[in-house]
């Protein structure tokens, strides 16, 4: 009925050569050369032990669970039964152990019994273990209640850094930061016991570095306890690449809105996507407002203006435009630069009313100076001639000819003019300096 071997482990302060158990192997069916005891401590892994189950010999099994551990790494496929001489009410089954027997209880209908459930238990569970420990996702099993590690797979070790029988001593609470466990006792009690999705987290390894893993778990019974089965994705580098997009994003936004240019976005439906604060002050509205809504809905009285045709032009051209227009909304005069983008166009604009009235003082001036110019030019250049032809016929010799009163008289009138165009000159200049 036994074709394989069985192992006794005893723990170190055990007599060696106490050979009940072993009569009691012999009883149920196996040979004496079958049988082979150690002590725990020269356990060690053999490459093909040729053993089909491993009893282990103990008198407190809840200070056994350290030397379980080691050799269920030695031997993970191997059926592990701890033989005990006291157990409490409460003990739990330690890890890497499949089953229990009490020193008074190894007749042999139940050894037998305990062994052969064993050993069938344990080959449907390697078969399932072998899919779990070989699942390239990451993937543990912890205790719902008391957040102990009770299996885990290789690629779980890989990602966490540790060895397996380091990592089997762990809690779940031992590869988060401090700073999430609350969350964490949270999620644990609150999630529905079927599938479900836990969301991003941050985990640690065992140098300490803290890395991003999306959770999927699920509720399990492993190991007559209730459990949780753990798949944790390391998804570090996509979320910090995110994190860093929308901190780039977040740089790009507060320089647009420390810029003293009014600025704006909209998508090809015309439909506000950004709005900076200095177009808040500037058109009066705010982004709450506005962000979502057509522009030229939110901005009817426009569509007649420069604004609808310029930048059309620019969205179905795929141009940039500049142009000045009066925006009788605000009562300002608004110098515009709008930009076609991939999504529609991005605008900057500015309130340049008080450049516009001093440009439009400038021109006015330059408009006086060339009047006071034509008046220069044309009605004293007139008079000044006139009065240089007159003194040329002035007899100076016969100072009493009364031709010269004549011409004194044409010298008075000419005189007049000459006053009345400075006086004009004198006029605009005034008016000018004003």
């Amino acid at each position: 009925m036994f074709n394989q071997n069985v192992l006794i482990v005893k723990e170190d302060h055990h007599d060696i050569f106490d050979d009940s158990l072993n009569i009691q192997l012999l009883n149920i069916g196996y040979r004496k050369d079958q049988l082979f005891t150690r002590l725990a401590s020269a356990c060690k892994k053999k490459p093909d032990p040729g053993y089909e189950v491993i009893l282990f010999v103990t008198e407190n099994m809840e200070d056994a669970s350290t030397t379980i551990l080691k050799i269920n790494t030695c031997f993970p496929e191997i059926p592990i039964i701890i033989v005990t001489s006291t157990i409490s009410e409460q003990q739990i089954l330690p890890a890497g152990a499949d089953d229990w027997l009490l020193k008074s209880w190894t007749d042999p209908i139940l050894l037998k019994k305990t062994i052969l459930l064993s050993i069938n238990r344990k080959k449907n569970t390697h078969n399932y273990l072998n899919i779990f420990r070989e699942n390239p996702s990451p993937m543990y099993i912890y205790e719902k209640d008391t957040y102990r590690f009770m299996e885990v797979n290789m690629a779980a070790l890989k990602q966490y850094g540790y060895a397996r029988t380091e990592f089997i001593q762990l809690t779940a609470e031992d590869i988060r930061p401090e700073t999430e466990l609350g969350a964490f006792y949270k999620i644990n009690s609150e999630l529905p016991p079927e599938y479900s999705n836990a969301g991003i987290w941050q985990h640690k390894r065992k140098n300490g570095e803290l890395f991003y893993v999306h959770v999927f778990t699920h509720q399990i019974m492993f190991g007559n306890r209730n459990c949780k089965l753990v798949m944790a994705i390391d998804i570090d580098s996509s979320v910090k690449s995110e994190q860093a997009v929308k901190e780039k994003a977040r740089e790009i936004e507060n320089i647009l809105e420390s810029i003293t240019d009014g600025f704006f976005t909209v998508n090809k439906q015309w439909e506000f996507t950004y709005i900076n604060k200095e177009f808040e002050r500037i058109l009066k509205h705010t982004r709450e407002e506005l962000l979502g809504k057509n522009l030229w809905d939110a901005f009817p009285e426009v569509i007649d203006l420069d604004f609808y045709t310029q930048y059309h032009k620019a969205m179905n051209e795929n141009i940039s435009v500049h142009f000045e227009e009066y925006n009788p909304v605000i009562s300002r005069w608004l110098s515009v630069n709008a930009y076609p983008t991939d999504t529609g166009l991005a605008i900057y604009f500015i309130d340049n009313t008080d450049q516009k009235s001093y440009q439009q003082k400038i021109e006015s001036q330059n408009r006086q100076f060339k009047e006071i110019a034509w008046v220069q030019a044309h009605q004293i250049r007139g008079p000044v001639s006139n009065l240089l032809g007159l003194v040329e016929l002035f007899n100076i010799k016969q100072p009493n000819d009364p031709g010269n009163l004549e011409l004194l008289a044409r010298v008075k009138h000419t005189a007049i003019q000459m006053d009345e165009s400075i006086q004009e000159i004198v006029y605009l200049t005034r008016k000018l300096e004003s």
